[in-house]
């Protein structure tokens, strides 16, 4: 049967605040509110990872790509070219661009806040109470549709007390950081029919020098006159600050409200494109009327080995990547007997540029700059009610969004040819009305049912003022469609005992059709793609074995996909662009496995693994079904981790503390053509971090000192995370090199 809710503070499995040799002896219970309702994580019908705020530091979680390392069967990724653009994957389901005008398979929440875009998604937020990363369909609970699954980021509320804290920080390659944040505490009554008021101000900045120098280099000893001098010092430096202001109004005891402002701005050089192939045999015939060998033999002499990372490089046109994302959210809600009501509205800004040099060489060869402007504002009112024997939630949903991007790219530009100065953008709204009842039927039997409608409006546009390198003439297109669709989910959860749950579940999610925004004609930019569609079927085990020192969670999972939404990389068209068309058919099956045992009254281990197996049933390409010869993109068919968490030693003078991880994730490709994957194969590679801290220093009265050194990546694995293949040649970007420092922490 189910076990009754803990009011314990939200956990991610390791161990409690409470008495330490009580607490690390067994497993505290789990609360996560996932399914809009606070719950233990173990009688919870869903895939999920959780982590509260110990393992958040811990691991050294600062921005969204640090969760991949940690979960089963999702792959978040740097996009191509850039550090601020979030590809994110789960269970194999993914959008590859994330370009404006494309829809995200997996849904990012910032505090219950949809982010409707993953540019700019990798980005550090000022203070992270818990995540939560849910797998699979999550629609009839959350105002967007989320096809593949959710990342939720949950902030700290302002303390009922004063306090705070304050960090700094520093390490390799120059890096150094400053955090703090300060809790007003409950200041009592303000003002005529106003209750009790608390607040909190978070602040972070940190900077970086550059991985990797960028060089003056001429092969040829000074006969090259397309060399141009280098356009920056180096690669991948960092400059970035973030904020957060929270106040909480308690009105009376019914009422609350909550706003908050969050802003995260990054201003660094762009990431290092790294020349790793080189087709010179197609550089003749680029032109029928010049021949132009000799300038793939002048760019091959920049080729680097495709299977190590590069010290340096040389770039003439390298520029900068710049993000700024700021939002702004009210919280209300309102207790009655029965039924509690909440009302979220928010407004979210995002400003995102970058200027960057994929050639890999000091030679102008393409050049490509992005100038991003993008807004939007969601509402949405949920219900959620219970009485003996049930719960249910029914909300309903607004979202907006516009956007506009300047896209000029050049294109041979060593020749003197002009830049093509594309434009393109977005109008779409959104609204949609979902609910799920959860009944409980006995006293070990529980059904979910659910169901949502969802229905969406986009109005899009494509402007090339000017014929491209190409050879595309000019053109100016808009046009607008809509799409709505109805999906629901059903779950049986059934207790075998009170430590042990299994359930079923079949889930429907959906995707929206849309407009290739980065078209190169008009005619690909009408041929609009449909909607893609998954069916998705789970059995799911969780248990807590040995007195709750063992927890073991599993689920099985199969997705079907119909007109399943894949992107091409559109190779030779004058620059760098993609559009997206459906495949057909797709079976995706896997296997998770999470596990956590408390070793002893000092030893915790944690482990994950998670399998996937992709196949397609079916992709039409020009009239043909050609699924045997295209690959699964984003889908390592294997990933792993494994953590030791060890109290080394406790005293009246403070603890010494441990924390190691190990994770794995097997070979992947970046995009569905066999051809441009077969110059920059992702293989497979280990990350190893660790932390060792001496905490609980008494400096005074009310405060402590915090003592951390810590190592990520500490063995320096060298591994490509994405490549830019243009069919004359290829580019790389790998992942960051060894990073360490110590961090200082008092807490007041």
């Amino acid at each position: 049967m189910k076990r009754p809710f803990k009011k314990t503070v939200l956990m991610a499995g390791l161990v409690a605040a409470a008495p330490v040799a009580q607490a690390q002896a067994i497993l505290e219970e789990v609360l996560v509110t996932a399914q809009r309702k606070a719950e233990s994580l173990q009688d919870a019908p869903i895939a999920i990872t959780a982590f509260q705020a110990e393992d958040i530091a811990a691991r050294g979680i600062r921005d969204v790509q640090d969760i991949s390392n940690f979960v089963p069967n999702i792959n978040i990724a740097p996009s191509p070219g850039g550090d601020t653009g979030a590809t994110i994957a789960i269970r194999g389901s993914t959008t590859i661009n994330p370009a404006l005008t494309w829809e995200p398979t997996v849904g990012l929440y910032l505090d219950g806040v949809f982010l409707g875009k993953n540019l700019g998604g990798i980005f550090e937020v000022a203070e992270l109470e818990r995540v939560e990363v849910l797998r699979g369909p999550q629609g009839t609970l959350y105002g967007k549709n989320t096809l593949g699954g959710a990342v939720n980021l949950i902030t700290r509320m302002p303390g009922e007390d004063f306090g705070g804290y304050l960090e700094g920080g520093f390490g390799n390659e120059g890096y150094k950081v400053l955090r703090g944040r300060v809790d007003t505490g409950a200041s009592g009554v303000v003002g005529e029919g106003l209750g009790e008021v608390r607040a909190s101000i978070a602040y972070s900045t940190q900077s970086r020098d550059g991985f990797y120098d960028n060089i003056d280099s001429d092969p040829t000893g000074g006969f090259n006159n397309f060399v141009n001098p280098r356009s920056s010092s180096s690669f991948s430096d960092m400059d970035s600050d973030a904020f957060r202001l929270d106040a909480v109004i308690q009105a009376t005891d019914t009422l609350s409200y909550r706003f908050s402002f969050d802003q995260s701005d990054v201003n660094k050089a762009p990431s290092m494109g790294q020349l790793t192939d080189v087709n010179e045999a197609i550089f003749p015939f680029l032109n029928p009327d010049v021949d132009l060998g000799f300038l793939g033999n002048l760019q091959a002499l920049y080729e680097t080995s495709p299977n190590s990372r590069a010290e340096a490089i040389s770039n003439d046109q390298s520029g900068f990547e710049k993000s700024k994302v700021k939002g702004m959210s009210l919280t209300v809600t309102k207790e009655f007997e029965n039924v509690n009501f909440k009302s979220i509205t928010s407004q979210r800004d995002l400003d995102w540029s970058d200027k960057l040099d994929i050639d890999g060489t000091p030679m102008n060869l393409f050049t490509s700059e992005r100038q991003i402007d993008y807004e939007q504002f969601s509402q949405e009112l949920q219900w959620l009610g219970q009485t003996e024997t049930s719960n249910w939630v029914a909300g309903v949903y607004y979202f907006a969004e516009e956007g506009d991007v300047y896209n000029p790219i050049s294109f041979f530009g060593l020749f003197g040819a002009p830049a093509d100065n594309n434009e393109y953008g977005l109008d779409n709204t959104s609204w949609a009305a979902y609910g799920q009842y959860e009944w409980q039927m006995s006293d070990r039997l529980t059904t979910t049912v659910g169901l949502r409608y969802t229905n969406e409006e986009k109005d899009q546009y494509v402007f090339h003022p000017q014929a491209s390198t190409g050879g595309v003439g000019a053109f100016d297109v808009s046009d607008s469609d809509s799409w709505s669709n109805t999906t629901g989910t059903l779950v049986a959860t059934y207790a075998l005992s009170d430590n042990v749950n299994v359930y079923g579940k079949l889930a429907q999610g959906w995707k929206a059709g849309g407009y290739n925004g980065e078209a190169p004609s008009a005619d690909a930019f009408f041929e609009s793609y449909d909607p893609e569609e998954l069916l998705s079927q789970e059995l799911g085990f969780k248990s807590r074995l040995m007195d709750d020192r063992v927890q073991l969670n599993a689920a099985v999972f199969m997705n079907d996909v119909s007109d399943m939404q894949f992107s091409v990389f559109l190779e030779g068209t004058g620059g760098a662009a993609s559009t997206v068309d459906n495949a057909g058919a797709a079976t995706i099956k896997g296997v998770e496995i999470e596990l956590i045992a408390q070793l002893s009254e000092s030893l915790r281990l944690g482990a994950n693994l998670g399998t996937l197996d992709t196949q397609y049933d079916e992709f039409i390409e020009l009239g043909q079904n050609v699924k045997d010869a295209k690959d699964f993109p984003y889908a390592p068919d294997r990933t792993m981790s494994i953590d030791l968490d060890w109290a080394v030693m406790q005293s009246d003078w403070g603890s010494i503390d441990a924390h190691i991880d190990w994770s794995r994730k097997s070979d992947y490709v970046a995009y569905t053509n066999p051809d441009q994957n077969a110059t920059g194969q992702l293989g497979s590679y280990s990350i190893l971090n660790a932390r060792v801290s001496l905490s609980d220093v008494q400096l005074g009265d009310s405060a402590r000192l915090q003592v951390s050194a810590w190592g990520k990546n500490i063995t320096d694995e060298e591994y490509r995370e994405n490549i830019i293949p243009f069919g004359l040649w290829t580019v790389s970007y790998w992942g960051q090199p060894a990073t360490y420092g110590v961090d200082l922490r008092v807490d007041f």
